[in-house]
């Protein structure tokens, strides 16, 4: 049997590289030759903890979900990519099968599997099989590195999809300039989006927002209330991309009256309060956004083949596999300037 290195969390806060036998694929799987793996926040907090919402790893445990690699090997029954291809890879592995999937719900699948939540081992590792469809080549315009923020791109993706088509006329706002609200910028604008705020307490943040194209930043979404003296100018859609606790009421109060507040940011804490007064006076509608589905890999990947985002203006920090447990500790650090930390394999 063949052998690879892998990272491997044993408990909070101790991430090992050790040797581990490599997988082979199956029919209906493809062998990934694994090349970038970014850190999401997500994977920190079960690095932090050591569990994930109160599921802890059985075994020593493989993290990371962001990914991107080159075809090593195709299962029975595969025809392709063909081996040497670099490919990104959704980490959303839905059924197919039970009554969401088959209405089209492939994000909220009864029998989701996602590597990277226990008991399920990531991709912090030389080599992964994973299911055939979920896999697209890469576009020339992106290399392995940024390849692997196609996961992010992706939730950017399918909270915007969730919203009414963007009317060019119409105020956007979006809480919160990390990896997804950026994301949710560049792609609003390729749809034609004209005015679109954008609120993140960090300058470097917003900075970046500004170089993509927003109309203006503030450090704070209730900012922009006094900037936005014509009412009817307010923004009719906010994307809530921070999951900070104070976010969403913000988001709340610079909405437009009947209008839309899109949460994509996953919550921290849990549970959080927040003034009923300003979205049941202004009868304002909220949809949560739930990670993406099977055809959103695809949907993004033709959008980067365009030209409507560039993943390449989003600064990373780059480590190798045997120095994965530094990499952990430092996107737990937060660099200033950073958008993500990524593992790059040898």
């Amino acid at each position: 049997m063949a052998r690879m290195m892998a990272a491997k969390l044993f408990g909070a806060k101790d991430t090992r590289v050790v040797e581990v036998e490599r997988p082979e694929p199956g029919p209906g799987q493809i062998l990934v030759a694994v090349k970038a793996v970014a850190i999401c926040p997500s994977d920190l907090r079960l690095w932090e903890d050591g569990h994930a919402g109160g599921t802890y790893p059985d075994h020593p445990f493989t993290q990371g979900h962001e990914f991107s690699g080159v075809v090593a090997e195709l299962g029975e029954g595969v025809k392709g990519p063909a081996p040497g291809t670099p490919v990104a890879v959704t980490p959303l592995w839905a059924c197919g099968e039970c009554d969401l999937c088959r209405e089209g719900l492939s994000n909220i699948c009864r029998r989701i599997v996602f590597p990277s939540f226990p008991q399920t081992d990531g991709a912090m590792q030389e080599y992964m099989v994973v299911p055939a469809w979920s896999v697209e080549p890469l576009p020339e315009n992106v290399n392995l590195v940024h390849g692997a923020l196609l996961e992010p791109l992706q939730a950017a993706y399918h909270g915007v999809s969730l919203a009414p088509s963007i009317d060019p006329e119409k105020a956007i706002a979006i809480v919160g300039a990390g990896i997804i609200g950026l994301s949710v910028l560049q792609i609003v604008r390729a749809l034609g989006a004209k005015n679109v705020y954008v609120a993140d307490p960090l300058e470097h943040n917003r900075a970046i927002a500004e170089a993509m194209g927003a109309t203006a930043t503030a450090p704070f979404a209730t900012d922009f209330l006094a900037t936005l003296t014509d009412l009817a100018h307010q923004p009719r859609i906010v994307f809530e991309c921070s999951g900070h606790p104070k976010a969403l009421g913000q988001a709340m109060e610079l909405c437009r009256p009947f209008g839309l507040v899109v949460i994509i940011g996953v919550p921290h804490p849990d549970v959080i309060e927040f003034d009923t007064r300003p979205p049941r006076r202004k009868e304002l509608h909220f949809v949560f956004s739930r990670r993406y589905r099977r055809e959103t890999l695809r949907q993004t990947i033709e959008l980067l083949a365009r030209g409507g985002v560039d993943l390449e203006s989003y600064p990373v920090q780059t480590f190798s596999l045997a120095q994965a447990a530094e990499a952990m500790a430092a996107a737990d650090a937060k660099p200033a300037g950073i958008l993500r930390v990524v593992v790059v394999m040898d």
